[in-house]
């Protein structure tokens, strides 16, 4: 009977704790390995403060996050040392690209610039007889896909890759020396060189419909032929903003000419923007026009680049509301050398000795104060992926270029801390 008795009460202390366990207030941490899968953390530092975690007295699943640049698996790359970079695009915070001055290496970095990854394609190998550089021109989609066409002895090849330069896969191309334009991961062009001359600068043009393995020709000078897209003048790049409606900028030594040409089709047949009003004081100055740049569906900004009669260098802003069918002056700085818009308002602009930043479409700008940038810096170039997070390329010597120091900030152009050198 005793016996007995305490195995009863053995049982219903068991039977006591068990029930104490779900009495709120009194749980115990639960683990999520005994409610969901252990998920392997990827994600890159930030200056985020930790998110705490509760305990609670039921079991939960992790909270969903909102999607960010962690959620694309990391590189694995080597580390490429000491890098002196010229061109560079970054996508997010952490994440972007980068092409070293020389034009032959391409890198990617996911920490925001501090450390560089060598992704340039293994299968390049030596250069042709006669070149001293690849000449790396690549055209970025996002910050995982990127294309190019090294220099070559003819035989053009065209790089892609879709992981970030972990893979890359090379395919025949019908020509060389091209600049390329991607809508998506399909439907793409390329501004083929054909070759200059005597103030002319002959090009063609190819599309791609299937992410560049085959191409189509849309476009192509030929000698004695006069074309729709004139010969003279130097072209700049092209840009496409859907399958049909694309430009070309450029530039012709002649006194008040807007060399814009557009195309409706494709690419096949071009015509000349000419009604673009600039200001007076603009009068008689050679225009050099660069590529837009779209913001929206429906907007873009057209830098212009105006040598005056007075020897006086500026950067105008043009806007277009309606996907590029027609374009508005906005604003002008001084010696400005790039601009760099990532939404409908709000943009950043190099010139010289100052940053500048607009945010009502380029209608304004001021300069920024640069606290960690050293004065007499020369700004070259900037980048900003939002608000806050952005990079600005400088010399100390605009003549030889060296050193390129790559700075960047986490507070809106507050302050800035040096990458590199």
């Amino acid at each position: 009977m005793k016996t007995k008795t305490i195995v009863s009460l053995c049982v219903l202390a068991l039977i006591l704790a068990a029930l104490a366990c779900q009495i709120p207030g009194r749980s115990q941490p639960t683990s999520t390995a005994d409610t969901v899968p252990p998920v392997e953390d990827t994600s890159e530092p930030t200056d985020a403060e930790p998110v705490l975690e509760t305990e609670t007295s039921t079991p939960t699943t992790p909270p969903i996050e909102t999607p960010t640049d962690t959620e694309v698996p990391p590189v694995l790359l080597p580390v490429f040392s000491t890098p002196v970079i010229y061109t560079f695009e970054m996508f997010t915070p952490t994440r972007g690209w980068a092409v070293t001055q020389d034009q032959d290496h391409l890198l990617i970095t996911e920490d925001g610039g501090v450390t560089w990854l060598e992704a340039t394609p293994a299968g390049l190998g030596s250069l042709p007889s006669g070149y001293t550089t690849f000449g790396i021109r690549p055209f970025f989609l996002d910050e995982s896909t990127a294309w190019f066409t090294p220099t070559s002895d003819g035989s053009g090849l065209l790089y892609h890759t879709q992981d970030g330069g972990s893979t890359w896969t090379s395919t025949t191309v019908p020509f060389d020396n091209a600049r390329y334009h991607f809508l998506d991961i399909n439907i793409g062009y390329a501004l083929v060189d054909l070759g200059a001359g005597a103030g002319s600068h002959y090009v063609a043009i190819y599309r791609t419909l299937d992410g560049g393995a085959s191409w189509t020709l849309a476009f192509t000078h030929e000698p004695g032929e006069s074309k729709s897209l004139r010969e003279g003048g130097a072209k700049n790049g092209i840009t496409f903003r859907g399958v049909d409606h694309g430009w070309i900028g450029g530039s012709i030594p002649m006194d008040d000419y807007f060399y814009l040409f557009y195309t409706e089709d494709g690419g096949v047949t071009w015509g000349q923007e000419t009604d673009i009003s600039l200001p007076g004081i603009f009068a008689s100055s050679m225009l050099d026009v660069w590529q837009p740049q779209f913001v929206s569906d429906t907007t873009a900004f057209l830098p212009v680049r105006a040598y005056t009669p007075g020897g006086s260098t500026e950067l105008l802003i043009c806007r277009s509301i309606d996907a590029g069918q027609t374009w508005s002056y906005q604003g002008t700085v001084e010696d400005g050398l790039a601009v760099d818009f990532f939404n409908l308002d709000e943009g950043w602009l190099a010139a010289k000795l100052a940053l500048y930043h607009t945010l009502d479409g380029g209608l304004t700008w001021s300069t920024m104060t640069t606290a960690g940038i050293p004065a007499g810096e020369f700004f070259l170039k900037v980048n900003f992926v939002d608000s806050q997070h952005g990079w600005a390329l400088t010399t100390p010597d605009d003549m030889a270029w060296d050193p390129l120091n790559l700075y960047r900030t986490t507070d809106g152009g507050t302050s800035w801390v040096l990458l590199l050198p």
